[in-house]
């Protein structure tokens, strides 16, 4: 166990908050040391809470993993389908999540690792380095998803605005270990002719963040893929 989290000394902060100035989205190499990092990942490994989440249309939906194994094999397929069917035209999500800070706030699982996660990024230390990360003094909290995208889940192009949370950036802490470019999962950020402008592969100990709104989206993890996709993710919220 570790008693804290604990980020890499020595960061050039200032070196990377220019960056994210100038493009928008910025990451960070060995965000955390290393052994929170080994600890980080386990707790994803390791994690019996899972919900599948995903949308149809403007409704979204969070079904537990004894939810989804009570189906036939024919039945989630025929799941499967829809969304992909929905994926053709419009806004579509499928993977997995904890919702941390959502776990915490209604005192579900009370004690369970992760939310140390959320305390983390709701510290003033924390959310201090994001304020001069994204040059934003009025972050004032951050929310907290664990994350898994099995192979043949994905999350099609958005850019992150929301009617009612006051959204400055999102965030991601990529726990992907070996990750292959050709099993898909990159992080793809789009200019205004739906061209790629870059795209960030899986990978571990990473910290991504990038100012909304901004056109991106999680591409779909190839049935071929060897592992799944793992990370944590949230906002930094005014």
């Amino acid at each position: 166990m570790v008693a804290e989290i604990k980020i890499s000394s020595n960061l050039p902060l200032d070196d990377y908050a220019k960056v994210l100035r100038e493009k928008r989205r910025v990451q960070i190499a060995d965000f955390f040391e290393e052994e929170t990092a080994d600890y980080l990942l386990s707790l994803i490994t390791e994690n019996k809470d899972w919900y599948l989440a995903y949308n149809e249309g403007s409704e979204y939906f969070e079904s537990s993993m004894q939810q989804m194994q009570a189906l036939s094999t024919e039945q989630r397929q025929q799941f499967m389908n829809a969304v992909y069917a929905r994926a053709q035209t419009q806004f579509q999500y499928v993977f997995h999540q904890y919702y941390i800070s959502q776990a915490i706030e209604l005192n579900e699982q009370p004690g369970h690792p992760m939310h140390a996660l959320h305390h983390f990024m709701n510290s003033e230390a924390t959310l201090n380095m994001m304020r001069e990360l994204t040059a934003e003094k009025a972050v004032a909290r951050a929310d907290c998803y664990a994350t898994l995208y099995s192979p043949g889940q994905f999350l099609t192009q958005h850019d992150d605005s929301h009617n009612t949370h006051d959204r400055v950036a999102a965030y991601t802490f990529g726990m992907t270990r070996k990750w292959q470019q050709n099993w898909g999962g990159h992080t793809a950020f789009y200019d205004e002719h739906g061209n790629i402008e870059e795209a960030y592969i899986p990978g571990f100990n990473t910290l991504t963040v990038f100012l909304i709104p901004q056109p991106h989206a999680v591409q779909l993890v190839t049935p071929f893929a060897g592992a799944s996709r793992c990370s944590y993710i949230g906002w930094l919220h005014r």
